[in-house]
């Protein structure tokens, strides 16, 4: 009886459909597999009879799901639930304890099911270059380059960079500084770090002949992804200034600092902006502050082309000089 009973519900099973998540094409057909994952404009879909295969995003207008997965939106939104059908170009997320159900355009999915931070190093950086030259009336050269290379594990994260700008008016300098900076980053949790920093800048025409910042605090990091990052620092510093004609200074100071970057159009078009500020705890009128301002627009997956407006204000220069330097430059960089 016992074994009868069993061959009646393989018989049974044989007529029912198999567990499988399914994506919806343009087309109208639909494939059976299990989703991987979606990173740039391509699914990945695990199949019975050909293995991982890649599906083009564009071709794709709604996905349905046996398991819950982790969809990342374009402003780096972190959604977790159920995917289902819900009408050609959309699909339904039925959340599992991080949001509530709701309907998601297709359009709006950056990333599914993205990689978690790994106990490994991952690399990453971007170097830019820039010339302007003008000849006739007005004979002018001006010349810009900077690089920054990041090494990110869970706890970790390394950033180190140098930046050099040049300027010829006439065949005479008018334009020499350079900038040199490490710091670390420790997350004691998936938000909150602590920081030590340091940067050494120099600038022949504002009489610096170098100033060092050591400095050591705390951040959060609100968001850290493909799309968008932003993070918010303060803390203390010492500030050395050795200059060539005015009196050397040193005092303490506080420090602040935002970072923002996000893709208003994914993987074409970013908005950065970088803002450092010191403020003198002995002498309030010590105010340093930097900016970098820009749009860089990704020629391919490496390359891109970037405009941006430098600003550095120095409330206490050395005398017959300016309080704010502004840089408008334009270049060509390479991305890792």
């Amino acid at each position: 009886m016992l074994m009868r009973l069993l061959c009646l519900l393989w018989v049974f099973s044989l007529g029912l459909p198999a567990v499988a998540d399914e994506v919806y094409l343009v087309n109208g057909d639909r494939v059976s597999g299990t989703l991987i994952t979606k990173a740039g404009d391509t699914l990945t879909l695990k199949t019975d009879f050909a293995g991982e295969i890649g599906i083009a995003w564009d071709k794709v207008v709604s996905i349905s799901t046996e398991a819950p997965v982790v969809v990342q939106l374009d402003d780096a939104t972190l959604l977790k639930g159920t995917l289902a059908r819900s009408g050609d170009g959309a699909v339904s997320i039925a959340g599992s304890g991080l949001v509530q159900a709701g309907q998601v355009p297709v359009a709006r999915v950056a990333l599914i099911n993205p990689p978690a931070p790994q106990n490994g190093v991952k690399l990453s950086g971007r170097a830019n270059a820039g010339v302007y030259a003008a000849k006739g009336n007005t004979d002018k050269e001006a010349y810009h380059g900077d690089i920054e290379a990041v090494a990110r594990t869970k706890q970790n994260r390394f950033t180190a960079g140098a930046i050099y700008n040049q300027a010829l008016d006439d065949g005479v300098e008018s334009e020499n500084n350079a900038t040199a900076y490490l710091k670390y980053d420790h997350f004691f949790t998936e938000k909150w770090y602590s920081y030590a920093n340091t940067v050494l800048f120099k600038d022949d025409f504002a009489d610096l002949n170098l100033r060092t910042t050591l400095g050591l605090g705390a951040g959060y990091q609100f968001i850290e992804s493909e799309l968008t990052n932003l993070s918010l620092e303060g803390g203390l510093s010492y500030v050395n200034e050795d200059f060539d004609l005015a009196d050397d200074e040193s005092y303490p100071a506080g420090r602040w600092s935002l970072n923002y970057d996000h893709f208003l159009y994914p993987k074409k078009l970013q908005f950065f902006h970088f803002h450092e500020g010191l403020l003198g705890l002995e002498d309030t009128n010590d105010i340093i502050i930097i900016s970098r301002t820009g749009l860089r627009a990704m020629l391919t997956d490496s390359f891109s082309a970037t405009a941006q407006v430098d600003v550095d204000w120095d409330n206490t220069p050395s005398p017959g000089n300016d309080r704010v330097d502004t840089r408008y430059l334009f270049n060509l960089g390479y991305g890792w």
